[in-house]
């Protein structure tokens, strides 16, 4: 985004039009380079306007009585020194204003039944939301750490940082530092499971305040109302975010459910016969959930039927 010259100007001047300065505030607040090159043409604009009046008239200053003058370069230079310390010191109670701001202001992006996406927080931080998945963030991060909020699954890689990084759920509370890990917990469902697959993570709620910390390779699960930390099982879980639906080992019904948050579909059991068998393979999102159906019959002695209009699936 560029800016025009002369806007600049008729804002020093206080000329400027409301809209011209939302052009300037939006141009200053795109990149850091645009905020550089305002204060350059303000000290610039500053440093003009001072010339003109120590060319009109030599400043006078009075002490104990005395009269003393000031050589019209000298009085120039201190006025333009006295404007760059005002300006730098105004620009950064600005910064500090806005950065207040900023982390004051969130962000909320929410994922509906069917769909996946991939967000950057301003830290860096890639995200993969999951389906029925909401996600809270400031625009920019507090000076002491980095907290966002979230309802659902979501694939974290944390930028490193000094400051810790903090995933808030309705359960458990997930810091790191800079790491891989996925975090399942959504609010309207009893479960809340967080898998490490780099670094270190800290787990903690108001409830129990003994933290409870993964390695490389371990999950932590919901039992009750504790965490129980076993060795990771279902490794490819977290493949949803490339597309693919790894099933290791679930059951019938849990499968169902996989489906029913990936393809945005109701389904209804009511085969008692396929309740508890068991399944492993994969199978691509986008290839639908007909397609998911058909592959499972092939293990599976079950048919289908399809209420399009309720968008619900019968099993029989």
């Amino acid at each position: 985004m560029q800016i025009d010259q002369h806007i600049l100007i008729r804002y020093f001047l206080k000329q400027a039009s409301e809209e011209e300065k939302e052009v300037i505030r939006q141009w200053i607040e795109s990149s850091e380079d645009n905020r550089r090159r305002f204060i350059r043409e303000r000290i610039r604009f500053d440093a003009s306007i001072l010339v003109d009046e120590a060319a009109v008239e030599p400043s006078t200053k009075i002490a104990s009585g005395k009269r003393y003058w000031l050589h019209p370069a000298l009085n120039w230079s201190l006025k333009v020194a006295a404007s760059i310390l005002i300006l730098l010191g105004s620009f950064y109670l600005y910064d500090n204003y806005r950065m207040a701001r900023l982390a004051q202001t969130l962000q909320c992006v929410y994922v509906p039944a069917g769909n996946r996406t991939n967000i950057q927080l301003p830290d860096g931080t890639s995200v993969w939301l999951n389906a029925n998945t909401s996600l809270r963030y400031p625009m920019a991060f507090a000076e002491n750490s980095r907290e966002i909020m979230l309802d659902g699954e979501a694939y974290f890689e944390v930028a490193k940082d000094k400051k810790p990084f903090i995933v808030k759920t309705s359960k458990y509370d997930v810091e790191v530092l800079g790491t891989t890990f996925n975090v399942e917990a959504y609010k309207d469902k009893p479960n809340f499971r967080t898998m490490l697959y780099e670094g270190k993570v800290k787990l903690y709620n108001t409830k129990n305040p003994k933290a409870v910390y993964l390695s490389p390779g371990q999950t932590a699960e919901l039992m009750g109302e504790s965490l129980r930390v076993v060795p990771t099982t279902t490794p490819n879980s977290y493949r949803w975010k490339d597309g693919l639906i790894y099933i290791e080992d679930k059951s019938f019904n849990a499968i169902m459910e996989l489906f029913e948050k990936f393809y945005d579909v109701r389904i209804i059991v009511n085969n008692k016969a396929v309740k508890d068998l068991g399944y492993r393979g994969k199978l691509r999102i986008s290839d639908g959930v007909d397609h998911a159906l058909r592959v499972l019959q092939n293990d599976f002695p079950f048919k289908y039927k399809r209420d399009e209009e309720r968008n619900i699936i019968y099993i029989n």
